[in-house]
Order: structure tokens, then C-alpha cells, then sequence
């Protein structure tokens, strides 16, 4: 089963520096899941608890109060963005950042790293059925 992330209208529920050398940031993950590319092929879409443990992590803008959810995002690793969609789980090394614009306030949050790993923390929440 191959999963992913949409950003959109996921939210976050917290951004928090471990240590020097890790940060994690915890969201409540929109998720697709389908035998062939979730989002684009039939697929469940789901509610689910997503980590996403940066290494070195550097956070830049107003996180401000949380939880907020998430109106549009990218990942980008060296020189791939991917806007809105990321597969999980994953792990990579190299030039990470998350850019996020949050809540209401459109305030924009960019949390960069040298590495990311991403993983389910809790079950799978059916929410529909997507049949394009």
C-alpha cells in the first residue's frame, strides 16, 4: 500500500526543538492510501498522526498558537520541491525545508534542516472513499 501527505487542510498540532541536532513537528496528516498513486488513483483518504523528525532543525517565522491548520505547503530536498504531496513514510538526508502558511493569519512558517524522516505516529482514520 503506498501512502502519502496532502498539507492542505492538514494541521499542525506542534513544532518542537529536541536537542541541537533534532526537531520534530507533529501534525494531524490528511492521508491518501491506494495500490497504485494515492491522490490521483482510487485511494482512502484518512485523518492520521504524521512525525516529521528534521535534522538540525532551524525554524523561521511565527509558529504563534497551535493547533493551525495548514492552507498550503512544499517540501523541498536538495533541489525537488514537492508542492501540497509528499510520500510516507520516508527518510532522507540532504538541504530539507518545510514551508507552511498557517491559519487565518496566512502567517508562513519555513522549518529547514539537513535531513527528514517522516512516520505514522497513531491508526489510520477512514474519513472517504476517492474515485477520480
Amino acid at each position: 500500500m503506498n501512502s502519502s501527505v496532502e498539507f492542505h487542510d492538514s494541521e499542525v498540532l506542534g513544532v518542537h526543538q529536541l536537542s541541537d541536532d533534532l526537531g520534530v513537528v507533529t501534525l494531524n496528516a490528511i492521508v491518501h492510501r491506494s495500490e497504485g498513486e494515492p491522490g490521483f488513483s482510487p485511494s482512502d483518504s484518512g485523518v492520521q498522526r504524521v512525525r516529521l523528525e528534521i535534522a538540525a532543525m532551524r525554524v523561521d517565522g511565527d509558529v504563534g498558537p497551535l493547533p493551525a491548520y495548514i492552507y498550503e505547503g512544499s517540501l523541498s530536498i536538495e533541489d525537488a520541491i514537492h508542492d501540497n504531496v509528499i510520500a510516507f513514510p520516508m527518510r532522507t538526508n540532504g538541504r530539507t525545508k518545510l514551508t507552511v502558511v498557517l491559519s487565518d493569519d496566512a502567517r508562513t512558517v519555513c522549518v529547514s534542516g539537513t535531513g527528514i524522516a517522516i512516520s505514522a505516529e497513531g491508526e489510520f482514520r477512514f474519513i472517504e472513499r476517492f474515485v477520480p
